[in-house]
């Protein structure tokens, strides 16, 4: 429990370890209105840079869509301070892709364990639902940080990450992917890219950067307000998803086995 003497966590102040709870809520349908109005207002509060309540005024859908719903709330505060959300898509080709649709972390939070585990609990979650691990992870995004942390889980010879900085090159894979998780919208293949599709078109008020100035170059070279970078993290064989399993802390389930290859 957090002691009642912290001070309240501002921007330049990162919240101390345990003071945040990840939570697992049902799935976005079962959401009550008044639970969907206290995670927006949270994440409102905790992320004064970017645009969160028009953001979900325009994609509700992020919430009452999604499969699976994380959140991060500050105990002391008893407030919403990060969100993660996802659901199921199918390719073109018939295989299943996770669609992360909100991936969110307050600004005093973001150098805290608090990313860690909500990946951790939502993979928990999945397994423990019986759903297979997802042999393609798909996200959405303008901001380099979230490209760098979905690329930490490609370490791994058997895990690939889409795009690459260093050598971008046309994806049959993201192809797919992108007609699955944006259907009859242009893709930029070659470069990851999916133009005009962000809502709001001004969702950060300022440009994100990472600590990766060769993945900032890239977002910044290739994506203007209101596109979007169509992230791909693939890992086709039980190794690959076992090895992201345990970088989460997580046993691979006995048996478990990977979805079909391309």
């Amino acid at each position: 429990m957090a002691s009642r003497t912290r001070r309240e966590a501002g921007p330049g102040t990162p919240a101390p370890a345990g003071a945040v709870e990840v939570r697992v809520l049902p799935p976005g349908r079962e959401l009550d209105p008044l639970t969907e109005h206290r995670i927006v207002d949270g994440l409102v509060a905790a992320m004064p840079d970017l645009r969160a309540r028009e953001l979900f005024t325009l994609r509700r859908d992020m919430l009452t869509e999604a499969e699976y719903i994380v959140l991060g709330v500050d105990r002391e505060r008893d407030a919403v301070v990060s969100l993660l959300t996802s659901r199921w898509a199918k390719l073109p080709s018939g295989r299943t892709a996770l669609h992360v649709m909100t991936q969110f972390v307050g600004d005093a939070y973001r150098h805290g364990p608090i990313f860690g585990h909500s990946w951790t609990a939502h993979f928990t979650r999945l397994l423990a639902d019986g759903g297979p691990f997802p042999e393609v992870i798909a996200l959405k995004t303008y901001n380099p940080v979230a490209y760098c942390a979905m690329n930490a889980f490609s370490g791994h010879p058997e895990v690939s990450m889409y795009p690459d900085p260093a050598r971008p090159a046309a994806s049959a894979l993201a192809a797919e992917v992108a007609e699955a998780v944006a259907p009859g919208h242009p893709f930029d293949a070659a470069h990851g890219v999916l133009p005009g599709i962000g809502r709001p078109v001004d969702l950060y008020r300022q440009r994100p950067t990472s600590s990766a100035k060769a993945v900032n170059a890239y977002f910044a070279a290739h994506l203007k307000p209101g596109d979007r970078m169509l992230c791909v993290l693939h890992a086709p064989t039980a190794a690959g998803q076992n090895a992201v399993l345990r970088a989460l802390g997580i046993p691979p389930p006995p048996g478990a086995g990977p979805h079909p290859s391309p």
